[in-house]
């Protein structure tokens, strides 16, 4: 998996808009799962669409053991 830091970092230097959801936002696994159907949609990438099902079973994990709350 890519390391995050890096990605954003990437971003900062090209002023390319980027967006990070974190395992404590309540709508977060709801914005992962449709950008899952989607990468399944448009994605050949086997491994690309595996990575993104991870990152949903992490999401959805957390979800179950720690309170989620309105995005900061």
């Amino acid at each position: 998996m890519k390391n995050p830091i890096v990605m954003i970092k990437q971003c900062v230097e090209k002023d390319e808009p980027y967006f990070v959801l974190r395992g404590q936002d309540v709508c977060a696994l709801a914005a992962i799962e449709a950008y899952y159907e989607a990468v399944k949609d448009k994605v050949k990438d086997p491994y690309f669409i595996e990575e993104i099902q991870e990152i949903k079973n992490d999401f959805h994990a957390f979800l179950k053991e720690q309170q989620t709350k309105i995005p900061d």
